[in-house]
Order: C-alpha cells, then sequence, then structure tokens
C-alpha cells in the first residue's frame, strides 16, 4: 500500500502531466480561466485517459504498430460524449463555457504518450491506478490556475464574489504561461527541497 501511495504521488507532482511534462500546456493558459473550466477540463481529462490507457493496456499489442494512435485517439474522442453529460449533470453550461479546450484535449498528446508509452507495458489494474492518479495531477493543476486566475481577474471563486479587485488581463492566455511557470518552479523547489532531505538522511544513516 506504501509502494502504491508513493507511486500516485509520484504521477501527481514529480512526473505532474502539465508542470512536470509539459503536456497541454497551451489548452490549461488558455482555457483554464475559472475553477468552472477547471472542473470540465479535468471531468474531460478523466474520461480520456483513463479508458484510453485501459483500452490500450487491453488490446494496444494487438493492434498493428503505427495504427495504435489513431485507435487511441478515436477512443478518446468518443469519450467526450459521456464528460459532457457528467459535466452537465451539475452545471448546465460549464461544458461549453470551456469552449474547444475539452474537445482539443481529446485529440492532445495525453492519451497518445500515456497509452503508448505506459499503459500498453502494464496490465489493467495498473493502467487503471496509473490513470486515476494522472487524472489527480491533472485536475489539481487545473484546479489551482482557475482558482487563481478567476480570483486575479474577477475576485471571485466559482462565481461567487470575494473581493471587489479584478486584473482582468489574467484571463489572457499570457498570464495562463506565467502562472504555470511560477506553479513549475515551485514544485522543483519543493522536489529540490525533497531530494536533499533525502541526500542528508542518507548520510546521516550511513
Amino acid at each position: 500500500m506504501k509502494a502504491e501511495l508513493k507511486e500516485c504521488l509520484g504521477y501527481i507532482f514529480f512526473k505532474n502531466p502539465v508542470l512536470v511534462l509539459g503536456l497541454v500546456l497551451g489548452h490549461l493558459a488558455a482555457g483554464d480561466i475559472n475553477l468552472q473550466n477547471a472542473a470540465a477540463l479535468s471531468v474531460t481529462f478523466l474520461f480520456i485517459t483513463v479508458p484510453v490507457m485501459l483500452f490500450a493496456a487491453t488490446v494496444g499489442k494487438k493492434i498493428p504498430s503505427g495504427f495504435n494512435v489513431v485507435f487511441y485517439a478515436l477512443v478518446s474522442a468518443a469519450m467526450l460524449f459521456p464528460a459532457y453529460y457528467i459535466c452537465k449533470s451539475f452545471s448546465a453550461t460549464i461544458f461549453d463555457s470551456a469552449g474547444i479546450y475539452p474537445a482539443l484535449l481529446a485529440v492532445s498528446t495525453v492519451p497518445i504518450v500515456y497509452s503508448s508509452k505506459i499503459a500498453e507495458k502494464q496490465g489493467v489494474a495498473k493502467a487503471l491506478f496509473g490513470g486515476v492518479c494522472i487524472t489527480l495531477g491533472f485536475a489539481l493543476t487545473a484546479a489551482v490556475l482557475g482558482a487563481a486566475r478567476e480570483f486575479l481577474s474577477s475576485g471571485s471563486l466559482w462565481g461567487f464574489k470575494i473581493t471587489e479587485a479584478a486584473y482582468p488581463a489574467a484571463n489572457l492566455p499570457f498570464w495562463g504561461f506565467i502562472l504555470l511557470g511560477f506553479m513549475a518552479a515551485i514544485l522543483n523547489w519543493v522536489k529540490d527541497i525533497i531530494r536533499k532531505s533525502g541526500e542528508k538522511s542518507e548520510e546521516e544513516s550511513a
């Protein structure tokens, strides 16, 4: 259990799909401007990542080389429909407010990279576990970024007004990239502290 938790935390933080691997940066920088959009993007990410990884783990090896990418893209695109209806169940407009970015996630590098590089080499349970943990990493990044931009741009969170202070420019993609850069730098700083702490512990034990 401890090993699984460590592996999951690794996917969430130290192998974060956005802040570490640099995947779908543009999608979040342009589309993740509030918590509602963050929720819609995270639900979409879950529905395109986990099923495609399960598909890759079960039949990926049987698909001729070169065609697997096409199949993964088709499966992820098909999963946009359940993602849309799940989002509508808790907000009628939340999926639409995110614009084209949930749909762009389905044809991004995310389902292809994780499915072809990881899931094809794993069993079903491992692929499911990895997909959920990767989604948690994406969702945490999206939530922090969306909350920060919504608060800066309109002084609200999930549409509820908190303060009158507002900086509308925070909704621009430029600011999305800036904030993601700061988040990546903070994560690297934390990783460096953990690494140095581990090295210090090894030296003391020796």
